[in-house]
């Protein structure tokens, strides 16, 4: 009698009624900077296209870079490595300054026009742009970046990635 209490009480306790789930996709898993002598990152963080969402991808400069040099190799596009990848860009290659405006508001100038770009671009520009001043040390108030074109300066976004 003793045995089959104790096996009624196991079963009870093994049946709590947690039903399994299916495996949930959270983006791609975080990445880790290596930290340089001055406690900044050594790491270029540049966002681009994987399987129609925006990701991160992580070039190693050895140096802290800016804003611009981030941008600038963005609007390079993926190198061949990051192609075989599977990574791509929505953005046409572009030529011209990069200027950035501390804020409140954050904004970051380009030479050509903004408004056409699509909401994938647009994302692209305003990840990096994150990323890079993070990596600088610099903080955004609101975590939104203004982007200015040649035709339109765009509302305050944050980064939608993942």
């Amino acid at each position: 009698m003793k045995k089959l209490l104790v096996l009624t009480a196991v079963l009870l306790v093994s049946a709590c009624g947690v039903k399994p789930t299916p495996v949930v996709a959270a983006g791609p898993a975080p990445t880790l900077r290596n930290p340089s002598a001055d406690g900044r990152g050594g790491d270029l963080t540049l966002y681009f296209v994987l399987d129609g969402r925006v990701a991160p991808v992580t070039r190693s400069t050895g140096t802290v870079s800016g804003v611009t040099t981030a941008l600038g190799a963005l609007l390079d596009g993926p190198s061949s490595a990051e192609s075989s990848d599977g990574y791509v860009t929505m953005l046409r290659p572009e030529a011209g300054p990069i200027s950035l405006v501390p804020g409140p508001p954050t904004v970051v100038n380009f030479s050509f026009p903004v408004k056409q770009l699509t909401p994938i671009a647009t994302n692209q520009l305003v990840c990096t742009a994150l990323a890079a001043l993070a990596a600088e040390g610099s903080y955004v108030d609101g975590g939104a970046i203004t982007l200015g074109g040649s035709d339109v300066q765009l509302p305050s976004q944050t980064c939608q990635a993942f």
